[in-house]
C-alpha cells in the first residue's frame, strides 16, 4: 500500500503530481508493481530510487506538488520531523495514478485531456516505431486475462521481436501496458482509454 495526503487526492487523479518523495529506512514499493492507495485508488510504480535532497530537480519538486524547494523543506519536514536535510537521502517514487478503487476499466475513465496526451503519444511512439502497425492494434491484441510474449506479438503482427520488445517499452511508460513474469498484458488505464474511444 502507498498512502497520500488526502489534500493530494485531486492532483494525482487529474495527474498533476507525480512524484513522492518518503523517508523510509529502505525500499518498501517496487519499480513496475501496481499498489491500492487508500481512498484514493491505485498507482503504478514507474521508477523508485534514493536521491539527495540537495540533488532534487526543480522539475521533481513542482511533479510532487510543490512550487519550490523552501515549500517542499517547509511541508517535508511537518510529515517527517526527524529527517536532516543537510546530509540525508530521500526515497524518490515516480507513479502513474491507474484509477478509482473499481478495478474494472469501465471505472477509470481517462479524462478528456489525458485521453488527448495518450492520443498525441500514440502517434509519437508510431512515427518513430515505423513498423506499419498502429499502437492501437496493439493494445488491442493484448488482454487482462492472458500474457502475450514478444514472441506471441512478433508472430501475430509479422514483425520482428526486437521491435516489439521497444514498442512494449514505449506503451509500458505511458500505463497502457504491464509486463508479468511472461509476458504483457493490456493495463487498466490502456483499457479504459480503448473503451473510452468507442
Amino acid at each position: 500500500m502507498l498512502l497520500f495526503k488526502k489534500e493530494e487526492f485531486d492532483r494525482i487523479r487529474d495527474r498533476e503530481i507525480t512524484i513522492t518523495f518518503r523517508d523510509w529506512d529502505k525500499l518498501r514499493v517496487e519499480e513496475g508493481k501496481e499498489y491500492k492507495s487508500f481512498n484514493l485508488g491505485f498507482v503504478r510504480i514507474d521508477e523508485v530510487g534514493y536521491i539527495d535532497f540537495k540533488k532534487i530537480p526543480q522539475e521533481d519538486i513542482e511533479a510532487a506538488g510543490f512550487y519550490d524547494t523552501d515549500e517542499f523543506k517547509q511541508i517535508f519536514r511537518k510529515r517527517n520531523p526527524g529527517f536532516n536535510f543537510g546530509s540525508g537521502k530521500l526515497i524518490r517514487i515516480k507513479f502513474s495514478f491507474l484509477g478509482s478503487e473499481d478495478r474494472t476499466a469501465a471505472g477509470v475513465k481517462p479524462a478528456e485531456r489525458d485521453m488527448i496526451k495518450i492520443m498525441e503519444r500514440l502517434v509519437e511512439i508510431d512515427v518513430l516505431a515505423e513498423i506499419g502497425v498502429d499502437s492501437e492494434e496493439f493494445l488491442q491484441f493484448l488482454d487482462f486475462e492472458t500474457s502475450k510474449n514478444t514472441l506471441n506479438i512478433s508472430k501475430n503482427f509479422n514483425v520482428s521481436r526486437d521491435d516489439v520488445k521497444k514498442l512494449m517499452a514505449a506503451l509500458k511508460k505511458e500505463g497502457l501496458i504491464t509486463s508479468k513474469r511472461n509476458g504483457f498484458t493490456i493495463s487498466v488505464r490502456g483499457k479504459s482509454f480503448l473503451q473510452s474511444k468507442i
